[in-house]
């Protein structure tokens, strides 16, 4: 069975001509700080977003703000409402396990967190998702 699969994804990437990138990074940009109702200036936290996925990872996707609820358990679980941009990237295996790769992503989320004064900032690599919380300076 294993044999067949192979046999069609390389059957897919050659009929279709491409690469195949297939880890999913997902990013969640805010719109609002912690408190709820301070808004962010999101779109140059958008806009930084995809020139760094861009450059370490080939690419990435804003979609349109969503809606979003968070619970603050620092703040007594008062619930956070947000319209989050997601931002999608696709890349390789190779790609999300360069450490200097990894180094540039985990700087910018502790700085979106840090200057966006954020409880959270959400990032989900392949099926897992991060729950950054600590926004110091390495």
């Amino acid at each position: 069975m294993a044999r067949k699969r192979k046999i069609k994804a390389r059957r897919t990437s050659s009929v279709l001509g491409g690469g195949r990138k297939r880890v999913l990074v997902v990013l969640f940009v805010p719109n609002v700080e912690r408190d709820g109702d301070t808004p962010i200036d999101q779109d140059f936290w958008v806009n930084s977003a995809l020139e760094l996925l861009g450059s370490i990872f080939g690419g990435a996707t804003a979609y349109p703000k969503a809606r979003g609820i968070w619970r603050d358990d620092e703040r007594a679980g008062a619930l956070v409402k947000d319209e989050p941009v997601l931002i999608h990237c696709y890349t390789t295996p190779k790609d999300i396990q360069d450490l200097a790769n990894l180094a540039e992503l985990g700087r910018f989320c502790r700085r979106l967190g840090r200057e966006a004064k954020q409880g959270e900032v959400g990032l989900v690599v392949g099926d897992e998702y991060f729950a950054i919380r600590q926004f110091e300076e390495e």
